[in-house]
């Protein structure tokens, strides 16, 4: 197929825009579309910068590659040829005006780090932009559309709010390491505190405070042990030392802090403590980072799967426990001097230089499978590797890999074993489906043998009838000619139903190499000229829409619209003139589930007969079945069955519905 040159875009968004059908669109074909239109689009195509483009008066969207992105994995995309306010329905009050400034002014807008949230990845989703709106020409020279030169900053502002965070508590952990300073006379119980202490106790700075004051802003489970440690630094034969963590509590704020006591008691030479005095630090952020290191050091260690740091000189940093049962290396192991190649064959060392570090260092992260060697046993285990680069907070340059590696041995097994399963039950599928095939060969042959023997028999006994109405029909007694017009009227449907078992044998197995393109409206004409005395008798009339062209079985399609129009000119009321309606539609919506991706041509015959009840809508298309009694109304009973086989050859479906002295209405599916 010809691709126009402005259309030859090796991307997913060029391949999205050949597929698409525009014949539907507002602008048509795109071979007809204004060279301003394709001179911009070979601009946004042709970009690596994020772009949007509404187009026309249905303000048509296109986009490139690089926006795509933008666009998530579960929401607008594909966008490509909608309205525009169609797709950005949640937010047209915002961009809608805006547009519309720049297609009245042709002046265009900007905006940076604008909170503009949007449906995509399964909801709606608060996301930042920095854009611009400007007007583009169209070929009279006026504003054909407005072009969006745009950059997602969501990840740009939440990264500025988590810095403006951790910049904060930075900036409170810089304050709080600042020292308070306490001195204390032991025989007094005089205490002096500066005002960063003071503070933390909850007191004014022109408050003084006495040793009882400062111990009651301690923690109630604190207060007994620092009481000892005070009284221990007290005793000469202490040395005066006092060291101690614990925490202390605003009496304002109830505010409560960690805090790390050092302080130096002094004697005299009765040995007595005259002096003593020390620092107050708060660790508070210190110990909860200790107890959360603490905690992620435990989760690491008790992890099932290999975790390692990875220096830039490619030897290990850190290997977690069940990392080194895993590579077969002893738990007293120096894993800082073990370079990573001794865990890979040289293939596999190859992979890892050439693809993984270069995709880790560029891209900052990399997934996926790959193996390692146990050194020790020299197995090679397969892995899933997720790993991702780690920078130095102070230049910004990586210093090494982190990796989450899982052992996938066992899902591999399962894999291989669903796998074999699966190729096992394919294998037997077709086995039995090939039973199947010969089996309905065999029930075809039976039954077409079984029908061609029985039309010698009634051949002779309608010869045999045909003779007695020449010849003796007016002797016989008024008894005896009833009994002669039943025989009659059952040899006529005994060759009614051998009939249409040979046609229903006909359309069983398989119909490779009889399909051909064929005008249904022509076979539609063939069959009513051929039923044209039925209709005239019957005083019916039948309307037809358009019908498509097919590829088909023409001798079975023909028939399957002779048993319909046939059916309906059977179960017409006495009293209503027959009206039969076909119609013809494009419809992806089937009853039942099918394989067919390209939607299915949908015609319906419908007729204002007798109908039926819906309950019996399936069952009007067995073999033999019969809603009404064999005097009531003549056939069979197979012409229906004989329409669902010849659809089910086509590869398609029939339906029906019913209404009790309504109608009813038979529905065909041909897939596309």
């Amino acid at each position: 197929m010809h691709v126009p040159p402005f259309l030859a875009f090796e991307s997913e968004m060029g391949e999205l825009m050949r597929r698409h059908d525009w014949s539907g669109s507002a602008l048509g074909l795109p071979v007809t579309w204004p060279r301003s239109l394709k001179s911009k689009l070979n601009t946004l195509m042709s970009s690596a910068f994020p772009m949007f483009l509404f187009w026309g008066e249905e303000l048509t969207c296109f986009y490139n590659d690089a926006f795509r992105p933008s666009l998530g994995a579960d929401g607008k995309h594909p966008a490509l040829g909608k309205k525009g306010k169609d797709v950005w329905a949640e937010i047209w009050d915002f961009i809608g005006p805006l547009i519309d400034q720049v297609m009245t002014t042709g002046k265009p807008v900007w905006f940076e780090n604008q909170l503009v949230p949007f449906y995509r990845n399964g909801k709606i989703e608060d996301i930042y932009w920095t854009f611009s709106y400007s007007a583009v020409a169209n070929d009279q020279n006026e504003t054909g559309g407005v072009l969006v030169i745009c950059t997602e900053t969501t990840e740009k502002v939440n990264l500025v709010k988590k810095l403006e965070e951790s910049t904060r508590l930075y900036a409170f952990a810089i304050d709080a390491s600042d020292l308070g300073t306490w001195d204390v006379d032991p025989a007094t119980n005089r205490f002096i505190a500066n005002d960063r202490l003071k503070e933390w106790f909850g007191l004014e700075a022109h408050e003084e405070i006495s040793l009882p004051l400062a111990i009651s802003a301690i923690a109630e489970k604190d207060r007994e042990r620092v009481h000892v440690a005070i009284r221990r630094a007290l005793e000469w034969s202490s040395g005066g030392n006092f060291d101690i963590e614990y925490t202390v509590i605003n009496a304002k704020t109830g505010q409560e802090r960690i805090v790390k006591a050092k302080g130096k008691a002094a004697f005299n030479e009765d040995r007595q403590a005259y002096r003593f005095n020390g620092t107050l630090q708060d660790i508070t952020a210190e110990v909860m980072a200790r107890e959360e290191t603490q905690r992620l050091s435990v989760l690491v260690e008790n992890s099932v799967d290999l975790m390692a740091i990875l220096k830039m000189d490619g030897k290990n940093s850190y290997i977690n426990e069940a990392g080194k049962r895993l590579l077969g290396i002893d738990g007293n192991a120096d894993v800082t001097q073990i370079h990573i190649s001794d865990f890979h064959t040289p293939e596999q060392f190859a992979f890892v230089s050439s693809e993984i570090i270069p995709a880790v260092m560029s891209k900052g992260k990399w997934s996926g499978e790959f193996a390692i060697r146990n050194a020790k046993t020299g197995e090679i285990i397969p892995l899933y590797n997720n790993c991702h680069r780690i920078d130095s907070e102070r230049t910004g340059e990586p210093v090494g890999v982190g990796a989450v590696m899982r052992d996938i041995r066992s899902e591999l097994n399962v894999r291989q074993m669903l796998e074999d399963e699966v190729r096992e039950r394919t294998k037997e599928l077709v086995r039995l489906n090939e039973q199947l095939e010969q089996k309905n060969k065999d029930l075809a042959s039976f039954a077409f043998v079984s029908s061609h023997d029985l039309q010698e028999p009634l051949r002779k006994i309608n010869t045999f009838i045909s003779r007695i109405e020449e010849d003796d029909c007016h002797a016989l007694s008024e008894r005896g000619a009833g009994y002669f017009n039943k025989i009659k009227a059952s040899v006529c449907r005994m060759q009614t139903l051998i009939n249409d078992l040979l046609y229903f044998s006909k359309t069983t197995g398989t119909t490779d190499g009889q399909f051909t393109p064929v005008d249904l409206n022509d076979i539609l004409t063939e069959v009513l000229t051929e039923l044209r005395y039925k209709f005239e008798a019957a005083h019916a009339t039948i309307g037809s829409e358009a019908l498509p062209v097919l590829s088909v079985i023409p001798f079975q399609v023909r028939q399957l619209f002779i048993n319909l129009i046939a059916n309906s000119l059977k179960f017409a009321r006495k009293d209503v003139p027959l009206r039969i309606t076909v119609k013809s539609g494009l419809t992806n919506n089937v009853p039942q589930t099918t394989d067919n991706g390209g939607g299915y041509y949908h015609i319906t015959f419908e007729d204002n007969g007798i109908g039926f009840e819906p309950l019996y809508c399936d069952r009007i298309f067995e073999v033999f079945q019969r809603l009404h009694g064999r005097d009531a109304y003549e056939g069979s009973g197979i012409g229906l069955s004989i329409c669902k086989r010849i659809m089910e050859n086509h590869g398609g479906l029939i339906t029906a519905d019913g209404v009790p002295d309504e109608g009813a209405i038979f529905h065909l599916y041909f897939p596309v």
